[in-house]
């Protein structure tokens, strides 16, 4: 190769991987509305939406990737090439990996769902509520102290899976008697299958808590610590300004309410 020819190709490889190194990677478990691919494989949803406002206003690039199971989607923290994780809550545990914007997003509320036909027998007002019911989980969620001990001390038998979105299924075909997950992504979900009219949510919730986007410590993205503090300057403004009330309205605002 001459020596022009080798400069050339040293240049396109120090540019592609400086674009490469430029671009943040942002991972998270797919959920509509939050994150996911619509009819025209376009990525789009809730979180996406905040996070194009965001960037676009600090003129980043970045990429994202689903990731469907919540055990690997743990273990890619770890990662130097991944950046920012969507949309977790707040455990100590998770502290000395990432980094928590200084204001949460989304606030979100898990409830317990179960069938129609089940209105009036499954009630849930304590976990003894639950006692000789079979339950659904998914492995890697928080769920809460209390349902985990409450398992493992066998009050109700769990059913688990690796994919969250099996649970709506299988409830719905009485693979088990009542699980719980985020009340706004399930009726979400619900009403995209057909299933809006088999399914109720009991009303007093399993947890409520605010969720925030996060910083991987071990990323070697550079500059990460401006990214931080663009982040958190901006959501402020958004939800200052209506730009995140919009948003929000138009993902949420027509699903609301216990049936």
């Amino acid at each position: 190769m001459h020596r022009k020819g080798i400069l050339l190709f040293l240049m396109f490889a120090l540019s592609a991987n400086t674009l490469l190194a430029d671009t943040l990677k942002i991972i998270g478990i797919p959920g509509a509305p939050y994150r996911f691919y619509n009819e025209d494989n376009k990525l789009t949803g809730f979180d996406i939406e905040i996070l194009d406002e965001i960037m676009g206003k600090l003129d980043l690039d970045y990429q994202v990737e689903l990731v469907s199971s919540s055990t690997r989607l743990t273990k890619m923290w770890q990662d130097s090439d991944v950046d920012m994780v969507f949309t977790l809550s707040k455990k100590p545990q998770r502290f000395n990996l990432l980094t928590y914007a200084e204001e949460p997003h989304i606030n979100l509320n898990w409830n317990f769902f179960i069938r129609k036909e089940s209105i009036g027998k499954i009630h849930y007002n304590s976990y003894t509520d639950l006692a000789g019911l079979r339950v659904g989980a998914t492995s890697g969620f928080a769920y809460t102290p209390g349902f985990w001990k409450a398992a493992e001390e066998g009050v109700f038998t769990l059913d688990t899976v690796v994919n969250n979105n099996l649970n709506l299924k299988k409830l719905v075909h009485g693979r088990f008697d009542t699980y719980a997950s985020n009340t706004v992504e399930t009726l979400y979900k619900a009403k995209l299958e057909g299933y809006s009219d088999d399914i109720v949510y009991l009303e007093k919730p399993l947890k409520q808590k605010p969720y925030y986007n996060t910083f991987v410590k071990a990323s070697d993205y550079k500059g990460l610590e401006r990214v931080m503090k663009g982040y958190n300057q901006e959501l402020k403004a958004m939800k200052q300004d209506g730009r995140y009330q919009a948003i929000y309205q138009s993902y949420f605002g027509q699903i609301s309410g216990l049936q």
